[in-house]
């Protein structure tokens, strides 16, 4: 029996070597942080009303609440980031440095699994009792944490477009060019079919000045990272796949952050015509289109950082390198942990969030526009 509780929380796995454990590692807090956000959005969405009325400290901060579930519905997505947050940066803080596979704390990263699923849970049920001032202050950092995560994130998506576009150069036969002129052709008919799009359904009178310039600015990115492929000391990794990639990415960052414009403006109902996108089901696959993008580039970031710290080397027994840097990987699932609380709050530390709405508001439309701009700049510079 006692051999069987160790085995349970301890999970040391000693006759596994250190890279089998740390590839178990990654995959299991990387279905724990996906379990968690789809846990939020189904709490959030479908338990709060329960919430309103039955859970301490959501309660009393709701009570005065005029939709007591939607503000519910804001404290949950709130309290399980700041859970998830609280769960990864410390382990973040106790794997600091940690680079070889001589390391004690190697154990703090890749076993006492049962422990670590206590941990995690009490936190979970635990954070919802933390008093409601404590939740406002993390509200405050997680809006700059998710900044740190949304540049790390545009930074991974611009260094993937290279990387596809330099493979598929090196391949230099008839099969990889006829991917690169049609990936390019595609990309940049997609991002003119969205920007005409966004002009169709979100400017449908000459006095939607902010998104006609929204639009039009648009038009005229696209021809400067065009005229980027002639500057004559440019990346030799940069071709016409890779500026048609970033189009066509910026323009559905333009027509995410058109369609987070809130209706409920007199000025912004003007503009929309016909009701624009905003259906529930886009709402639904919005959701996970958002969930997958954090993943991959939690994912990504996480697994990169060997590369990022120079933390290269022949084994020489335990001083082989660990695959790679934890305490940077945890570090990572926490950025991400505070960007998923603001796209479940729409960026507001006092959210009132309806049924299936995420990323909404002007504060979400700003985010993404500056999200959008950074992008353009990033790959032009």
């Amino acid at each position: 029996m006692i051999g069987c509780l160790c085995d349970l929380f301890c999970c040391l796995l000693p006759d596994l070597p250190v890279h089998t454990k740390y590839a178990i590692a990654k995959w299991a807090y990387l279905v724990g942080f996906t379990l968690t956000s789809v846990l939020t959005w189904v709490l959030r969405d479908w338990a709060s009303e329960d919430f309103a009325t039955k859970i301490g400290a959501v309660k009393d901060f709701c009570q005065d609440a005029e939709d007591k579930a939607a503000c519910a519905g804001g404290q949950i997505a709130m309290r399980i980031s700041f859970a998830n947050f609280s769960f990864f940066a410390l382990h973040a803080l106790l794997l600091l440095g940690m680079t070889k596979e001589s390391d004690p704390r190697i154990y703090g990263h890749a076993s006492f699994w049962g422990l670590k699923l206590l941990l995690w849970a009490g936190a979970l049920v635990g954070f919802f009792f933390v008093p409601t001032r404590v939740i406002y202050g993390y509200a405050q950092f997680a809006r700059i944490a998710s900044g740190v995560f949304l540049v790390m994130q545009l930074v991974l998506l611009i260094n993937l477009i290279y990387e596809v576009n330099e493979w598929l150069v090196e391949r230099d036969n008839r099969g990889a060019w006829c991917v690169l002129v049609s990936g390019s052709a595609l990309a940049f008919a997609g991002g003119l079919t969205i920007i005409a799009f966004t002009y169709h359904l979100y400017a449908a009178s000459p006095s939607c000045h902010l998104n006609l310039f929204f639009s039009s600015w648009s038009i005229v990115a696209g021809l400067a990272l065009l005229a980027v492929l002639f500057v004559p000391n440019r990346a030799q990794s940069a071709g016409l796949l890779t500026s048609g990639a970033v189009f066509l990415y910026c323009s559905y960052l333009l027509m995410s952050a058109l369609v987070s414009e809130p209706a409920t403006d007199p000025k912004v109902a003007e503009c929309i015509r016909g009701g624009g996108t905003s259906v529930r089901w886009v709402q639904i696959v919005a959701f996970f289109i958002a969930l997958a993008a954090v993943i991959y580039s939690t994912l990504t970031a996480g697994i990169s950082s060997r590369d990022m710290f120079g933390n290269k080397g022949e084994p020489t027994g335990l001083d082989t390198p660990v695959p790679y840097r934890a305490d940077f990987y945890h570090a990572v699932f926490a950025l991400a942990s505070c960007y998923l609380a603001m796209l479940f709050s729409n960026w507001e530390v006092s959210p009132s969030t309806k049924q299936f709405e995420m990323d909404m508001g002007w504060i979400s439309t700003w985010v993404k526009m500056g999200s959008k701009w950074a992008c353009e700049i990033l790959y032009v510079w």
